[in-house]
């Protein structure tokens, strides 16, 4: 069996070769949250995978480097998965990552416990 070279992707690090990989907890107030904003995240580079998970809802989205900006995948409580590209979503940042507001992408809401993994 060959293998595919044309399809052969390797693990790039950084220069120092070290894998940067944060991680945080965002506990939402009670106030009204606004589907226009986002939330900003800086983790202090580029992360080339994201998840972003609504605890209190069991709402997960995801991002992966070379995915258009504003964009994820959405596992929803019953476990339906789908590519939000209407919805808006997570678009990668010089410096972290932003997560939309947006009320159908329901990720976001008043007093709704989040935790987030970046990685890269």
């Amino acid at each position: 069996m060959a293998t595919n070279t044309a399809y052969t992707a390797a693990n790039v690090a950084f220069p120092d070769g070290v894998v940067r990989r944060a991680s945080g907890k965002i506990t939402f107030p009670a106030d009204a949250i606004t589907a226009a904003d986002y939330v900003a995240v800086e983790c202090g580079f580029i992360p080339k995978k994201v998840e972003f998970i609504n605890i209190t809802d069991r709402i997960r989205v995801e991002h992966y480097e070379g995915m258009t900006a504003d964009t994820c995948i959405k596992t929803a409580a019953a476990g339906t998965v789908t590519l939000e590209t209407t919805n808006k979503g997570i678009t990668l940042t010089g410096n972290g990552f932003q997560v939309s507001q947006n009320a159908t992408l329901a990720v976001i809401a008043a007093s709704k416990v989040c935790h987030w993994v970046a990685e890269a």
